[in-house]
């Protein structure tokens, strides 16, 4: 597990093939896992930096998709990644904005509409 945490960007990329290969939105395999969205995308991101909590999600990961750790690590898309979407995004926003919590689900909700359409569209 030390040498997944070592590796967490690549893993978290392969949590997201795995996301995509196997028709999840981001939500419904958070909820697959028992793990919240924002910690799902924080995991795929590879920004978990507590060893104790990667241990224990990507062990959820690991259980809900039968893999063991070397087949996370060195996990091959089925399907060929096509380039990603990239957004504009304004940085005319006040410096202490935040987004309130329906905005937070509502942009959720878009992200994955978008991914759904990238997974039987593209």
């Amino acid at each position: 597990m030390e040498l997944l945490f070592e590796n967490r960007k690549r893993v978290g990329e392969n949590i997201l093939n795995i996301i995509k290969d196997n028709g999840y939105t981001k939500s419904s395999f958070s909820r697959l896992i028992n793990v919240s969205r924002p910690t799902l995308d924080k995991l795929i991101r590879g920004e978990v930096d507590n060893l104790a909590t990667f241990k224990t999600h990507v062990q959820k990961i690991l259980e809900s998709q039968d893999m063991n750790e070397e087949e996370l690590m060195n996990y091959v898309p089925r399907y060929n990644t096509k380039k990603e979407l990239v957004f504009a995004l304004s940085d005319n926003a006040p410096e202490n904005h935040a987004l309130n919590s329906e905005a937070r689900d509502i942009f959720g909700i878009l992200e994955d509409i978008v991914h759904m359409y990238e997974l039987y569209y593209n």
